[in-house]
């Protein structure tokens, strides 16, 4: 082993750019909310059922195709709402926050353990590619696979990682991707709950048979895919076409403006730069530590439109040139200042 190779170090959460806060502010905007979680997880279930209900009195009609969509269109932001769970910040109450991932997680073929793992390690290395390990959470790389990213609107390469591994953990085969970031004493638990999440799928999928239709599994097993363009729009702006290998997520990701409707249903993660920052404020909270914060961080993007302008921009320049990122305007920052970090050698020889 080399000498570089010995200096090389273990990155962690205290690596990274916080913008400064106030300890009482902090404190104020960390504190979770049951009244606040249960206000939108039940308006959120209530739109669900509602749309539910619409979808399945247009049986029969050609209304049924945009009754479906609507019906899917709500039902896959659980996705949304499955992150928030992970980090257990939208329930002040633990057994809340572990009750309602149960039934999240059957709504986004998820299973509890894996999913928060991986998405910690997404947190410790937000858009790294030059670091071992590297982040796992990815949703475009650099060139972007085109057919990959069309997939994507249909859940495809989610649903084979994900139900993948709920099969191989069902029968106690621990899948390469979890041995990868879930730890040897999570993992009877994880079998354990991947056995009772593919229970509960066989069990649709046999009243399904039973019933001599397919309503149970277009119901409750496919709407995550035929209705999550929506939330794929939101969820690829997050840190797509913006600059890797910087530990500063000022310029790795993007908070973008939404209209009420969008943030409801997104459960705030439009306020993405300061999610990261400080991945323990709970989702009611964001838009005040925006406010707290909001001197010391890039201009918001005026909406998806906007955002999604620039995505495609940096896909049309990363045909000629793959290293082609967005730089955003960071206050105090030349846009120079993150390029000696551009290369990935400087920064893999400081990462173990």
């Amino acid at each position: 082993m080399s000498d570089q190779q010995d200096s090389r170090k273990t990155i962690t959460m205290d690596d990274w750019y916080k913008c400064r806060l106030d300890r009482k502010v902090l404190k104020d905007v960390t504190r979770r909310n049951d009244s606040a979680a249960l206000l939108r997880f039940s308006g959120f279930i209530g739109l669900v059922v509602a749309s539910g209900a619409l979808a399945w009195f247009s049986l029969g009609s050609l209304w049924c195709i945009p009754a479906f969509l609507l019906y899917g269109t709500l039902y896959a932001f659980a996705e949304a709402m499955e992150h928030e769970l992970r980090h257990r910040t939208p329930f002040k109450s633990e057994w809340l926050n572990e009750s309602v991932h149960w039934l999240i997680c059957f709504m986004t073929w998820r299973e509890q353990i894996y999913s928060r793992w991986s998405h910690a390690q997404h947190h410790t290395y937000t858009h790294l590619t030059a670091t071992l390990p590297a982040d796992v959470e990815i949703a475009v790389k650099r060139p972007p696979n085109y057919l990959k990213l069309a997939t994507d609107f249909l859940r495809v390469s989610h649903g084979i990682h994900h139900l993948g591994n709920i099969v191989l953990h069902s029968f106690g085969i621990v899948s390469k991707s979890a041995r990868a970031v879930v730890p040897p004493t999570e993992f009877r638990a994880m079998f354990r709950n991947s056995r009772v999440i593919l229970a509960l799928y066989i069990a649709v999928a046999a009243w399904a048979i039973v019933a001599h239709s397919w309503l149970p599994v277009i119901f409750l097993l496919l709407p995550r895919s035929y209705g999550a363009w929506l939330h794929e729009l939101l969820a690829i702006t997050q840190h797509t076409g913006l600059r890797e290998n910087e530990l500063d997520h000022r310029f790795s990701t993007r908070t973008i403006k939404l209209n009420r409707a969008l943030q409801f249903l997104y459960w705030n993660m439009n306020y993405h730069v300061e999610h990261h920052m400080f991945p323990n404020v709970p989702f009611h909270a964001l838009p005040k530590l925006r406010k707290a914060i909001e001197a010391d961080l890039p201009p918001a993007y005026e909406g998806l439109f906007n955002a999604w302008g620039e995505i495609f921009h940096v896909f049309r320049m990363q045909r000629h040139d793959p290293d082609y990122m967005i730089t955003p305007c960071v206050p105090g920052k030349s846009p120079y200042v993150a390029a000696e970090h551009d290369t990935a050698a400087p920064l893999a020889a400081q990462v173990r």
